[in-house]
């Protein structure tokens, strides 16, 4: 039986695109505003922006070469609070965890095939 379906994988890829530019930006400016101890804080940031950067770079594979790009404004990000901005960063990287299922469940529905039938 054939079901009809509004789940769109093209979509859905475009989406997954646009929160990992989102979040690769977002880290980029952070390693670019005033650290208070970037011995301890940069290695985890940049272990975590080159997985970011090779999710992008495979799923452009399959989202028909469309690579999203995203501008942050990092003076209103981070400000000069070092607290503050470790503190921003700590909620948007709980954000990075929960979005990360999420995609992990989103590509493995879309890897299933599920919604073709």
């Amino acid at each position: 039986m054939q079901r009809n379906s509004s789940f769109s994988e093209s979509e859905c890829m475009r989406n997954i695109m646009k929160d990992l530019a989102f979040y690769d930006a977002a880290m980029q400016s952070y390693l670019k505003s005033d650290l208070s101890r970037p011995e301890i804080e940069i290695p985890p940031l940049r272990r975590t922006l080159t997985i970011i950067q090779k999710l992008r770079s495979d799923c452009s594979l399959t989202a028909n070469g469309d690579i999203s790009s995203v501008e942050l404004d990092s003076t209103n990000l981070w400000p000069n609070d070092s607290f503050g901005n470790r503190q921003k960063m700590c909620k948007m990287m709980k954000g990075l965890h929960v979005r990360s299922i999420t995609i992990n469940r989103a590509l493995g529905y879309i890897s299933s095939g599920d919604h073709r039938k």
